[in-house]
């Protein structure tokens, strides 16, 4: 059986549990949390973060993502990258004035955009569109701010600073 992806996009959410972040043994942090939508837990949504553990207040994704038996990796169906490393390439695809250009910076691949582009592709957890924020988001408070807002997920800004390390390489 299929999700309802725009059922999940368009509800009021709540985590059901706050996340520990976690490391690998790489250079990365992430938490997974369970999303509940009125008050039931939904089986296989999930809001996930991944931050770098050198790169503090930048390089941070935050996903809804869901798993099934199709796709028990959980592929995302909407994304947030605050401050991320590398830009995004609509190729040409989206609003035409993003079509062919990099978007520098922070910006969010939003379900619905990428849902009428190929429900098929979101599916799977292909997001090749982004629109840029032009809001200025400084820190990583304000960045779960705008993530709980773009998401509908009403308790995301009590979600812990990572506990990024001082040393800065990048």
């Amino acid at each position: 059986m299929s999700a309802d992806l725009p059922r999940f996009w368009t509800a009021d959410k709540q985590l059901s549990v706050f996340p520990e972040w976690k490391g690998n043994g790489s250079e990365f942090m992430r938490f997974v949390a369970p999303i509940d939508i009125d008050s039931i837990t939904e089986q296989g949504l999930f809001f996930t973060a991944k931050v770098h553990i050198y790169s503090p207040d930048s390089w941070v994704t935050f996903q809804l993502e869901y798993q099934s038996r199709d796709f028990p990796k959980g592929p995302p169906f909407s994304r947030f990258e605050w401050k991320p490393k590398a830009p995004h390439n609509n190729k040409g695809l989206g609003p035409h004035e993003l079509r062919h250009t990099y978007i520098h910076g922070t910006h969010f691949h939003p379900f619905d955009l990428n849902w009428q582009h190929s429900e098929v592709k979101v599916r799977r957890g292909e997001l090749p569109i982004a629109l840029p924020v032009t809001q200025n988001i400084e820190t990583f408070k304000e960045a779960l701010e705008f993530t709980q807002n773009c998401f509908r997920i009403n308790n995301v800004v009590d979600i812990p600073t990572p506990p990024w390390t001082a040393k800065q390489w990048l």
